[in-house]
């Protein structure tokens, strides 16, 4: 019984009804039904458990008592799930999915306890009894089930009705969590843990979570939500939520099929330019456009491989200024910012990426026309105190916006936006998500509703308005850079970075598993900030631990989807390193030159994240879910399908150095000769007016946010303030002393007069100290300045003893400088250095020098390489060498396309499929598929066999012409 026509579908339902059969075949019905998936027939009455149900042209409406749900399928293995009492209090669309419910083959079979819908991919299970639904897989093998229906309460924000919604869900003890995005955590695995989801200027949210048994959650809610996973459950809370309870069920055999799922309900990830696989060179900031053009010129000058400079902040005006991200160039600064661009386009082969806001400053053209529709919000951005957030969610505004970056930026040839504090960013560059969360809540209402609902969401819809302003502009790709993420994000060629972290190696550790966690939450395009933002280590770039910190953490950066180099309190141009530290440039050159050759494989990577909604930065359970042993692996994840990369998350050269500790006051004495030193506040930065007069031991301060309590005595304003120590330090024992200060933002300390530690300018909490020599009872005078501007609110007098001074000595000599790598089971794996070949399921371990670090490739693997170069543009018709890692069969397609315009949409592309036939020993090359104007029509492939050792066994050339070939290897 397979009726092609609605009407005729709805008798035939009928008919089964009245003939008491309970299964119902049902035909594809037109694709692109509308969100209730059209109703095709009247509601069966309630049964004994008080249970109707209604079919759907794609799925059913159950009701319960007051509880209706929906119960929607969109492919085999995508069904969304709603719930809520009596009526939907949702007054917009979905922003985050674009695709629509689709009449898919359906088996529905109404039990006497259960209702089970059968798709080719999943069956779906409600109980009747409690109306708690079960995923199974087809076989009838568990996914996931419901522990019981969402729990709904009614509640109220700015006088619009919602829900406060928990779900919560059954799993079992083998299984993982992963996605979810990045909480600035070491962990991957969400089992045991409980997430705050609320965005910050170091943690990105995305609501798609997913398990090791291949099944997936995304939730469509936007407001601030939790994640708890415990003895009661995994479970998801959401503060507001006026559709109810709001779900995706994404079911899959592979972890690939769920992101490809993701892809299919939010939208496909455009290409990017090809130049954004190269370098991103940041930093903030070049404060003229002489030192940006002498920057890039010296980036060409030594040949180091670079694609995009980067202008970061205030190159509109100043940071107290009413010109804020208002779309323009100060003209003393920046007295051609067309010329600038056409030097880098046309002189250095470089592309330009410009920083702008969602705060504007006052005065600006920009916010004259967005005051003049009401959409700017109230509250001032912290910074300048004169720039104040748009209306991202108003059309209208997302239009105004774009007209004047358009104007301002786009037009002179800027290639790519940096879309900056987009959480948003209203009072501080908060990295605690409980002030970030007040701080929108300030906002109030926006164009679609309060920000209680949308909390999160900010990102997606600037985003949105930037892509498609450009989309209507012309053909050039669209690249932009955010410091937050929301599901669906990618589809307007948006890619998060982790924000404004602080370097450390425990930093670097958790930047890896929190990229990680941004890719299988769905997102395929992730970037950080390769050497950590703030540098807290004193003398900065002198200082040759962070140097090795940095030499490390560029070998991660090389391998995250977009390579990226940007921060402050350090000069970190690679080239500078070249005489002050040649091992760490030597390390630096390398890494970047790896990265350049692999960008034939890189680039077919990004094809396949737009064509399969595949992710190229994978944790380990991406591809090995079924080997637990690997499950709470943070720090090695796999590159595609070949790569398997280990960053060094410790120093093997340098002990792990624990803060300095705080001075007690016991070691303090006042002018008057009591406990702790004399303190002295003054209003202004510079001691311009005496506030108030305290005894003050220990030195350890952390004032609060104003106008919050406990203010210095005096004071109302905390934002700008300076404060005076003075006294003397007792030394406790003989020996060298470290002594110095933590702080933010200027700080000086001086030893029995003389200057000892000067660090006088704005920035975030950093330690500074000076070596004296002591001896014991020694009285030092000291005097400490403190100034407080922008960051946060700290001070501490620390030191190190002479004894702690020597246990680091002692550390030092203890360090442990082999690297461990667990090797999953299943495959062979190559040492990517060395050559040498290691059986899978086990740990090996071996030192590695500063150019080098864990890196494996697995058996069965075929990586394209191109030569070295400075720039994706450089040497296009240059020979590939192809990479064969034998052990197994293996494949790789080649893709190619102009790197710069949305022809390929349209068909302008070519790709060439290399098969590994590992029992014959032959690698196929097959036909070209496609053309391009301005495709390479010939190229010379050197294929290389590789063998243990590192050495190629075998090397065969052949030029390609797109012909389909064979290249036959002999065996051993």
């Amino acid at each position: 019984m397979k009726p092609s026509h609605p009407l005729a579908l709805c008798r035939a339902l009928a008919a089964a009804a009245l003939l008491g059969l309970t299964t119902v075949a049902q035909a594809v019905a037109p694709s692109g039904l509308d969100a209730q998936g059209q109703a095709q027939r009247q509601p069966l009455a309630p049964d004994a458990h008080g249970f109707a149900w209604t079919r759907l042209a794609a799925g059913v409406q159950v009701q319960r008592g007051t509880l209706t749900r929906n119960i929607l399928f969109y492919r085999p293995g995508l069904v969304r799930v709603t719930a809520h009492l009596g009526q939907s209090h949702a007054t917009q669309p979905s922003l985050v999915v674009v695709a629509t419910p689709q009449a898919v083959p359906l088996d529905v079979q109404n039990g006497a306890d259960t209702l089970v819908l059968a798709s080719a991919a999943l069956r779906v299970q409600v109980d009747k009894r409690s109306g708690a639904i079960a995923f199974l897989r087809p076989d009838g093998q568990p996914f996931t089930r419901e522990q019981a229906p969402a729990a709904l309460q009614l509640v109220e924000f700015s006088g619009a009705p919602s829900y406060t919604m928990t779900q919560a869900f059954s799993l079992t003890p083998d299984e993982s969590l992963y996605g979810l995005g990045q909480y600035n955590e070491s962990y991957m695995d969400y089992r045991g843990r409980d997430v705050s989801m609320v965005q910050t200027n170091i943690g990105t949210v995305l609501p798609f979570l997913v398990s090791t048994r291949r099944w997936g959650v995304l939730w469509d809610v936007y407001s601030k939500m939790r994640f708890t996973d415990d003895a009661q459950g995994a479970r998801f809370w959401a503060e507001s939520a006026p559709a109810g309870a709001d779900y995706y069920f994404v079911a899959g055999s592979t972890m690939d099929e769920l992101m490809a799922g993701y892809r299919q309900l939010t939208g496909a990830a455009p290409m990017f330019p090809k130049s954004a696989f190269g370098l991103f060179m940041s930093k903030e900031r070049y404060k003229t456009q002489q030192q940006l053009l002498d920057v890039a010129r010296r980036f060409r000058a030594e040949r180091f491989p670079l694609d995009t400079i980067v202008q970061d902040w205030q190159y509109w005006g100043g940071d107290k200024d009413g010109t804020w991200s208002g779309m323009t160039w100060n003209a003393e600064r920046f007295p051609d910012p067309r010329g600038m661009v056409d030097t880098l386009h046309r002189e250095l082969n470089l592309k330009l990426m410009a920083s702008i806001w969602p705060s504007v400053g006052d005065d600006t053209a920009l916010a004259k026309e967005l005051d003049a529709k009401g959409l700017r919000f109230a509250p001032k951005h912290w910074i300048s105190g004169k720039a104040q957030i748009y209306d991202a969610f108003s059309a209208e505004g997302r239009a105004i916006y774009f007209k004047h970056t358009k104007k301002g930026l786009l037009d002179i040839g800027v290639d790519a936006l940096w879309m900056d504090g987009t959480e948003v960013e209203v009072g501080g560059a908060a990295h605690d998500p409980g002030e970030v969360e007040a701080d929108i809540k300030r906002l109030g209402r926006n164009a679609m509703g309060d920000f209680t609902r949308y909390l999160n969401v900010y990102s997606l819809v600037t985003t949105r308005g930037v892509y498609e302003g450009q989309r209507a502009s012309g053909d050039k790709r669209v690249f932009t850079l955010t410091r937050s993420g929301w599901a669906g994000q990618q589809r307007y060629a948006a890619m998060p970075w982790s924000g404004d972290t602080t370097a450390s190696w425990a930093t670097l550790r958790a930047q890896i598993a929190g990229g990680l966690n941004v890719g299988m939450a769905g997102s395929p395009y992730w970037t950080q900030d390769t050497g950590g933002f703030f540098v807290r280590h004193a003398g900065g770039e002198r200082n040759p631990a962070w140097r090795e910190l940095y030499a490390r953490w560029n070998q991660f950066g090389i391998f995250n989807p977009v390579y990226r180099i940007h921060g402050t309190d350090v000069e970190r141009e690679p080239y500078l390193f070249k005489s002050l530290d040649p091992a760490v440039y030597g390390s630096l050159l390398k890494a970047a030159q790896l990265r350049y050759r692999l960008l034939p494989y890189v680039y077919g990577l990004a094809w396949r994240a737009h064509d399969e909604g595949y992710v190229m930065m994978r944790g380990l359970a991406m591809d090995f879910p079924d080997e637990t042993a690997l499950r709470k692996v943070d720090d090695t994840f796999m590159f595609g399908p070949a790569f398997l990369v280990q960053p060094v998350t410790r120093s093997t050269l340098y002990p792990e150095v624990p803060p300095a500790t705080t001075i007690p006051a016991s070691a303090l004495r006042t002018p008057q000769g009591e406990p702790g030193l004399q303190l002295e506040y003054f209003a202004g930065m510079n001691f311009e007016k005496p506030a108030s007069r305290t005894v003050d031991g220990p030195v350890d301060h952390d004032w609060p946010p104003a106008p919050l309590g406990s203010v210095p005595p005096g004071l109302q304003d905390l934002n700008q303030f300076s404060a005076r120590w003075q006294g003397t330090l007792i030394a406790p024992e003989a020996g060298e002393y470290e002594i110095g200060l933590e702080g933010d933002d200027g700080f000086r300390l001086w030893l029995d007069d003389k200057l000892m530690v000067e660090d006088w300018k704005n920035g975030a909490p950093r330690f500074q100290g000076t070596r004296v020599k002591l001896t014991a009872g020694q009285v030092v005078r000291v005097r400490i300045d403190f100034y407080q501007d922008a960051y946060g609110r700290k001070l501490r007098l620390a030191w190190r003893t002479p004894a702690q001074v020597l246990a680091l000595a002692d550390e030092q000599r203890r360090i442990d400088k082999r690297q461990a790598t667990r090797l999953p089971a299943g495959a062979a794996w190559f040492d990517f250095w060395t050559g040498r070949r290691h059986n899978g399921g086990q740990a090996v371990a071996r030192e590695y020098p500063l150019d080098q670090f864990p890196l494996f490739v697995r058996a069965g693997s075929i990586v394209p390489m191109g030569p070295v170069i400075e720039h994706v543009g450089q040497q296009p018709g240059a020979p590939y060498e192809i990479r064969v890692y034998p052990g197994a069969d293996a494949q790789f397609t080649l893709y190619e396309d102009d790197g710069e315009t949305y022809r390929y949409e349209n068909g302008e592309r070519a790709t060439v499929t290399l098969r590994w036939d590992d029992a014959r020993r032959t690698l196929h090359v097959g036909a070209r598929d496609g053309r391009f104007p301005g495709l390479i029509p010939q190229r010379r492939f050197d294929v290389k066999l590789m063998a243990a050792g590192g050495r190629a066994a075998a090397t065969r050339s052949v030029l390609y012409r797109g012909d389909a070939t064979a290249l036959h290897f002999k065996t051993p």
